[in-house]
């Protein structure tokens, strides 16, 4: 069954088609072709039937824009009633974000991913609330699209796990499964002249940054006797179980991802060759060069410097932090550990940087980047599957049956992507021995 996002998907391919035949209509009316000529009578044909099926699918996106608001708007309602039945209004618990969605998963679990059976079980816990949301949720082939509401928790937890995002990449909805970003290339020029100069033309150029959705898919598997058990506590240990494994693959793919096998291309993918600097070794004068001519890389290239940061390894923010100076003794960076930035711009620190890389196993990357000009697109939903008979192999290599050893697996889809706006304002070096 489609939903919202898969209906404006077709009326993005329909309106693709219909400007194709508007373009091939105007050029043979340019051409001089007349109304009677066979060319022109079937490009007009094709318009037409191009039109009626734009029209068709934009119907067909409203209905299904209506439906949706509906169902969140009664599925709200039901859960301000619940919650004012049992209880007065207090302010929510910042422990409890997203214990809906962990409801949910919970009871799609014991249900065997049925939804019907899930609405049910919430409503016999009393979760009358969570009950209504997924009521209105989306059945999809192989599992059900949790509600729009409870999947954009989900995600806003996500930002603090994944480092791009937490140091102010912009995430953007993706609705129809693409965006695409023109971007300055190059810039028009300007220049002196005597009087009656003829000012040379010239005009900026442009071109564009395309990001399509990658699918992210997430295997917890969950021992069915803690399933047995619906506390709040057991529902904040699924929640984060679940967010766990996302956030770090997620982090690691827009750190590191080289855009290969459907996987996002991270800051590493983007960076320009000149931006980047190799096998940085870790005296303290070759260290402080290094890390200033990666801000001067990206200062230099023009970017905005709105929201510059870096991203590094636990163990190199400490050994940063220990690096003295060699003449008098004192600390070369002694911002580090007393605000958490480095030349004055924030640290965002993540175990998904490798330091085993290079020839001696002893090199790690360092990131610097203006995150402003980072974009994350998300489809902003989260579609949940679950099952007791599959098999799952673990990071031993080894082939785990969930019935025999009586778990269950849940299994988690996200659709994203990531690019930036300006490849310049990323800047990278390779650090020798830049741990503790």
């Amino acid at each position: 069954m489609k939903d919202v996002n898969d209906y404006r998907r077709d009326r993005k391919a329909a309106a693709t088609t219909l400007q194709a035949c508007a373009t091939a209509l105007a050029g043979l009316e340019e051409g001089g072709m007349g109304a009677e000529a066979p060319e022109m009578i079937e490009a007009i044909a094709a318009f037409d039937a191009a039109q009626a099926a734009f029209e068709t699918a934009d119907a067909a996106v409203k209905r299904a824009e209506a439906v949706e608001a509906a169902n969140a708007a009664t599925a709200q309602s039901e859960i301000a009633e619940a919650a004012a039945s049992v209880a007065p209004a207090v302010a929510k618990n910042p422990e409890d974000k997203g214990i809906g969605f962990a409801f949910m998963v919970h009871a799609l679990a014991n249900s065997g991913g049925d939804k019907d059976r899930a609405v049910a079980r919430l409503d016999k816990d009393g979760h009358s609330g969570m009950s209504a949301a997924l009521s209105g949720a989306t059945d999809s082939a192989g599992g059900v699209t949790i509600p729009q509401a409870q999947a954009a928790e989900v995600i806003e937890l996500l930002k603090p796990r994944v480092t791009v995002i937490n140091s102010g990449a912009r995430v953007i909805d993706m609705p129809a499964g693409e965006v695409r970003h023109a971007r300055q290339a190059t810039s028009a020029t300007a220049s002196y002249g005597p009087e009656n100069f003829v000012t040379p033309e010239s005009e900026p150029t442009f071109d564009k940054v395309d990001q399509n959705f990658k699918t992210l898919r997430t295997l917890v598997p969950v021992g069915n006797a803690l399933l047995r058990h619906s506390g709040t506590a057991v529902m904040q240990l699924v929640r984060d179980d679940m967010l766990d494994v996302m956030g770090l693959r997620k982090d690691l793919a827009f750190l590191r991802g080289d855009g290969s096998a459907n996987t996002p291309k991270g800051l590493g993918g983007w960076v320009l060759a000149g931006h980047t600097q190799t096998a940085v070794a870790n005296t303290a004068a070759l260290v402080e060069a290094a890390l200033r001519r990666m801000v001067s890389k990206v200062q230099d290239a023009n970017v905005g410097m709105i929201k510059p940061g870096w991203i590094m390894r636990a163990s190199t923010r400490n050994f940063l932090a220990s690096l003295r100076e060699p003449n008098h003794g004192s600390y070369l960076f002694p911002s580090i550990d007393q605000n958490n930035t480095l030349l004055g711009y924030p640290i965002q620190t993540t175990s998904q940087l490798p330091n085993n890389l290079g020839v001696g196993t002893d090199e790690t990357e360092v990131f610097f980047a203006d995150f402003n000009d980072c974009m994350v697109g998300d489809s902003m939903k989260l579609m949940m599957a679950s099952s007791t008979e599959a098999a799952y192999v673990d990071t031993s290599g080894d082939t785990v049956s969930a019935f025999q050893t009586d778990m269950t697996l849940m299994r988690a889809i996200e659709e994203h992507d990531f690019a930036p706006r300006h490849d310049e304002a990323i800047a990278k070096l390779t650090g020798k021995g830049w741990s503790l």
